[in-house]
């Protein structure tokens, strides 16, 4: 009997060691596949993330290259371009209801500002997309729906506690028909912390959610000069066509009947009015 419990023991101790190493070994990929999965239907753009580096035992690490795509009807290729986030989690609350996140700390982002659409800019669209992502899950699964977004909906159900998050040094690339390169302005300095303390845990797609509000606003406000000052030389540029147009018209026009010259540069007039 006692060779037994021994032996079953021993079987306990054995899966255990095998439970943990298959984890330690496939980490990585596994936050690289739960990033990718998650991050898709919450955001409804295309989510990329080319790497994970994150030790099991300390919990400490960083994330490469992660993208987040740009909504549907805008031209820019993304919305986030992360190049590196040193991420650090409470590795003793891992398998806690509550995972704690100590710190998220993002160098040098790249966000993209395209104004426009229905929503009025890309990152009000993308907000737009979180808002319904976290309305359909507040309601549970939705019959017929997608299963990734039912996955999304699953692991989106997990809360989740962030102490701290910056994003410094960071650019915005605005882009408009006259920038279509990219005029770019600094991203003010961001810094959260203490996400989803108060209420014990917060959903991913919440604390996604409050991040994007903070960036949105950031970028809001650095971007309104710049963007006046695009707005002014497209009005430049569309008063010298009418203008030129005008010119060519009254020429063709002159000595007409029925004061078709003077009616040209009313025509003028008014085209430059509209804007």
């Amino acid at each position: 009997m006692k060779k037994f419990i021994i032996g079953g023991l021993v079987v306990v101790v054995l899966g255990v060691v095998a439970a943990l190493f298959y984890i330690s070994s496939n980490l990585n990929a596994l936050v690289v596949q739960a990033v990718e999965t998650f991050g898709k239907p919450v955001t409804q753009t295309e989510v990329k993330l080319e790497s994970s580096d994150i030790s099991f035992l300390s919990g400490e690490g960083s994330l490469h290259g992660l993208l987040i795509g740009n909504p549907a009807g805008y031209k820019g290729r993304s919305s986030f371009e992360l190049g590196t986030l040193a991420v650090a989690l409470d590795s003793e609350t891992v398998a806690d209801d509550v995972v704690v996140i100590k710190s998220i700390d993002i160098n040098a982002p790249i966000v993209t500002y395209e104004p426009g659409g229905a929503a009025g800019s890309n990152l009000q669209q993308l907000m737009n997309n979180v808002d319904a992502f976290i309305a359909k899950a507040a309601g549970g699964q939705s019959k017929g729906a997608p299963a990734e977004q039912d996955q999304a909906q699953q692991e989106g159900s997990s809360k989740i506690v962030i102490n701290r998050v910056t994003l410094t040094g960071g650019k915005i690339r605005i882009v408009t028909p006259l920038s279509s390169e990219g005029l770019t302005v600094p991203l003010p300095k961001i810094e959260l912390t203490d996400l989803g303390k108060d209420k014990g845990g917060i959903s991913a797609a919440d604390a996604f959610k409050i991040v994007m509000e903070k960036v949105l606003a950031a970028s809001s406000g650095a971007v309104a000069g710049p963007l006046a000052d695009i707005k002014g030389q497209l009005k430049e540029q569309v008063d010298k066509q009418v203008s030129d147009l005008t010119s060519k018209v009254e020429d063709a026009t002159k000595g007409l009947p029925g004061g078709l010259d003077q009616k040209a540069g009313d025509i003028g007039n008014k085209l430059k009015g509209l804007f």
